[in-house]
């Protein structure tokens, strides 16, 4: 059995050890060499996505007032985030840090995974429940979330580097690789960003649409009194701020020195570190941490790719007052 599964069964009760093996074989099959594409509403969704998941996150999971939902979309710094928030909540009781983000690691995104992980889940008791999610917004339950006084964190990035992130994470996915996929996930880059770009991917979105659409939908919530917006590049550029405002989000208040170690056990070079411990074992190809880098899309988007990028950030996002950090 892989050894950071059995961590995470080692804090469960042993009635819940039987659902956790039941779904951890399914994660395996939902991302196996066979995994189709689902569609939910008209939205398109790659594999481990799976709508009766989805579907009890909507209309069945407790949210209680101190609860969190860190919403993004892919890799424009999900899983930086969860484990800032980890770090806030639980980062003087090492103990506790172990046990709710391995337990949470493998359970908490709201569309992920077989639909039993949620028998899994109600049966274990976390202080603050801290989920995660892709979903456009349209998908998530957001009435529930803010009659419930529960916090939603939304973090976006630029959209050139997010795409050469999210090459380098899914290239390497078992169903990349099968006859069906190839012509979504090209192994050639300049292919590879020409159809992403396109809207061609099952990429949480409609067809033809994708990361800038889920923004805007997401966007409308951006002044909501229990809602953050975070933008990836100014926390890189300033984590003391940027932690801080979190803290205060969430209701944490940090001393200095408490501060300063979340910075230093949330920074790339340690999480990545850590991420080695806490992937999935199916996906051990998938880079979770790569560069983190501001800028790196200079190294891999053609100029025409990157003037599109702009016309379409103005055609979708011109109406906000949203402007993205490149370098």
């Amino acid at each position: 059995m892989d050894a950071r599964f059995e961590r995470a069964l080692n804090f469960m009760p042993k009635e819940c050890v039987p659902k956790a093996m039941e779904y951890l074989k399914q994660f395996k099959i939902l991302f196996g060499e066979g995994a189709l594409p689902k569609e939910v509403d008209g939205y398109l969704f790659p594999p481990g996505f799976e709508p009766d998941s989805a579907k009890v996150a909507y209309d069945q999971i407790e949210i209680n007032e101190d609860d969190i939902l860190i919403a993004t979309y892919p890799k424009t710094g999900t899983t930086w985030v969860v484990g800032i928030v980890h770090q806030i909540l639980y980062g003087d009781n090492p103990t506790d840090l172990e046990k709710y983000s391995t337990l949470q690691f493998f359970f908490h995104y709201l569309e992920f995974g077989a639909v039993c992980k949620y028998d899994v889940w109600k049966k274990l008791s976390f202080p603050r429940q801290v989920f995660a999610t892709h979903l456009p917004e349209p998908l998530v339950n957001m009435k529930k979330f803010k009659a419930n006084g529960a916090k939603l964190i939304y973090v976006i990035r630029n959209p050139k580097d997010q795409a050469v992130s999210w090459r380098h994470f899914v290239k390497n996915f078992a169903y990349t690789k099968s006859e069906f996929w190839k012509p979504f996930f090209p192994e050639d880059e300049k292919e590879f960003y020409d159809v992403y770009l396109a809207g061609n991917q099952h990429a949480f979105a409609k067809k033809r649409k994708g990361y800038l659409e889920c923004i805007k939908e997401w966007y409308k919530h951006k002044n909501d009194e229990n809602v953050l917006f975070l933008v990836y590049e100014e926390m890189k550029k300033n984590p003391h701020i940027e932690i801080k405002k979190i803290a205060d989000f969430i209701g944490k208040s940090l001393t200095d020195e408490q501060l300063n170690n979340v910075v230093e056990k949330t920074s790339f070079a340690s999480m990545k570190k850590e991420s080695e411990k806490t992937a999935p074992d199916n996906n051990e190809g998938a880079q979770f941490f790569r560069k983190g880098q501001i800028g790196d899309w200079k190294n891999h988007l053609t100029v025409a790719q990157s003037e599109l990028i702009d016309r379409k950030v103005k055609e979708i996002l011109g109406d906000t007052d949203i402007e993205f950090i490149y370098e």
